[in-house]
């Protein structure tokens, strides 16, 4: 357990690190290029998204939760992940030409020629930082992680500046994922992985079938709106949404994405040792929402001045939209959590049944919100498909893990009156100042402090199990701080 808990500080350590720098260069590059610009680097992202998720098939968590592991599984799945990247590459270089006619942006052909040599880079160190998860070596996980995002994001800032446009978070990537591939052979040696083998490729595509097809079905989901408003309304919408959906996941990215991939590792060493996992989902379900639905709402409360501090003027008209996205992302407080636990226990089929049943019917829903009323309806329309997202999956996990819905509500039910007691001062500022929900950079400071203090409060008076993790973290903390010194 011990092992678990230094391995997740120093995964949340590496993912607010790569928090911070993602979210300097998102505010820096908002402010040098225009919307339009990024739009277009927004569409083309999307694109590579969805292209890019052909490579689940060879998923790497296949090889975090195998029970026993081989050099020649590691061989088959290096080999099997470099001959997917190379079709994406290949096909992405062909279908270039017609994407940039499409879209009547003649760039984005070099765009995804850049890019295509990147797939390769990543490639090369994907299943190195798997094994390295696998082994909880998440020191150097975070070294690698940590050295291409801010090499990535330096090079953008530079680039932009120096008139690259959208094109240069293309060359950016290209330059990130040359140095974090080096540093990941430099720190994992491993050079016979890359020896070409087909070993176990029954098992592997078996499990990476389910894994690749939803992958696949989330990936559509995911760029829908942003492609769909690129070509029925403009780049700058696609990007305003891009940007808004950012905002709306900060929450998300600063309090759950670090702890994910410790999750899936932890979960399966548990599964290993023939232990239940119910109770330590319910466990982490309580600690990750006493963090992100407090978030969540004083971000609804706060959009405007956020917004405009964090993006700049000429993004104003995101901010009512991060106000509707933030308020319908409550209900994705389960998301993170469900996959690992579903892994773990070797229920992949039961996580492709449920693609197969939310991600359709979503993204029809979706695509017909976004085509007949753009951006706002986009927006409105998350406030039916995220709840309706949660309801399936928690169903699923509720089958597996024998759950009911007390069990949920039990473990839920303090985190709501700390969410609650969190978002109360910021109302009662705005309520005082009367300004509506636009507020000047100290009256958001101070409503930002006064959140805080409520949260703090609301911990202690319910005695909420995340209040005993955080006085048991801080000797542990102190100890670690002094073997270091």
């Amino acid at each position: 357990m011990l092992s678990v808990k230094r391995a997740l500080l120093m995964s949340v350590g590496e993912r607010y690190v790569l928090l911070v720098t993602n979210f300097a260069t998102a505010a820096l590059v908002s402010r040098i290029l225009t919307p339009k610009e990024i739009g277009v680097s927004v569409i083309g992202m999307a694109i590579m998204a969805i292209a890019l998720s052909l490579r689940e098939f060879s998923s790497s968590s296949f090889l975090i939760q195998r029970k026993e592991l081989s050099r020649e599984d590691i061989r088959g799945a290096s080999t099997v992940t470099f001959i997917l990247t190379g079709v994406v590459a290949a096909a992405l270089v062909v279908a270039s030409p017609f994407l940039a006619s499409f879209y009547s942006e003649p760039n984005l052909a070099p765009y995804f020629r850049v890019i295509s040599v990147c797939l390769f880079l990543d490639a090369s160190f994907t299943l190195i930082i798997a094994l390295l998860r696998r082994e909880m070596s998440f020191g150097k996980v975070a070294a690698i992680d940590i050295t291409g995002a801010v090499i990535n994001s330096a090079a953008t800032i530079v680039l932009a500046l120096a008139g690259f446009s959208y094109m240069s978070f293309a060359w950016a990537w290209l330059m990130g994922s040359g140095l974090a591939a080096g540093l990941a052979l430099a720190l994992c040696p491993n050079f016979w992985m890359f020896r070409p083998s087909l070993a176990n490729w029954r098992g592997m595509i078996s499990f990476g079938g389910y894994n690749g097809v939803m992958t696949i079905l989330f990936r559509i989901f995911d760029a829908l709106p942003l492609l769909l408003l690129g070509s029925f309304v403009s780049p700058n919408a696609a990007a305003v949404f891009s940007r808004t959906l950012w905002i709306g996941q900060i929450p998300d990215k600063l309090f759950i994405g670090g702890a994910m991939a410790v999750v899936l590792p932890a979960f399966s060493a548990e599964v290993r040792q023939g232990r239940d996992l119910k109770r330590p989902y319910l466990a982490a379900l309580s600690l990750v929402t006493a963090l992100h639905w407090p978030a969540l709402l004083v971000l609804a409360v706060l959009a405007h001045p956020i917004v405009d501090i964090v993006l700049g003027h000429q993004w104003t008209e995101a901010a009512p939209l991060v106000q509707i996205v933030a308020v319908a992302l409550l209900f994705s407080f389960s998301f993170e959590l469900n996959y690992p636990v579903m892994v773990a226990m070797g229920a992949i089929r039961d996580l492709f049944i449920r693609a197969l049943i939310v991600f359709p019917l979503s993204g029809i829903i979706l695509s017909t919100a976004v085509i007949l009323g753009g951006m706002q309806a986009a927006a409105w329309c998350m406030l039916v498909t995220v709840p309706f997202q949660a309801f399936v999956a928690l169903g699923f996990v509720r089958r597996r893990l024998g759950l009911t819905h007390r069990d949920i509500a039990a473990a839920l039910w303090k985190s709501a009156v700390v969410a609650i007691a969190s978002v109360v001062p910021p109302l009662a500022v705005i309520g005082v100042y009367g300004s509506g929900f636009t507020l000047s950079f100290g009256q958001t400071f101070g409503a930002g402090l006064l959140a805080l203090g409520g949260w703090a409060m609301a911990l202690v008076l319910t005695r909420h199990p995340l209040f005993g993790e955080i006085i048991r973290t801080i000797p542990e903390f102190r100890r670690a701080r002094a073997s270091a010194g």
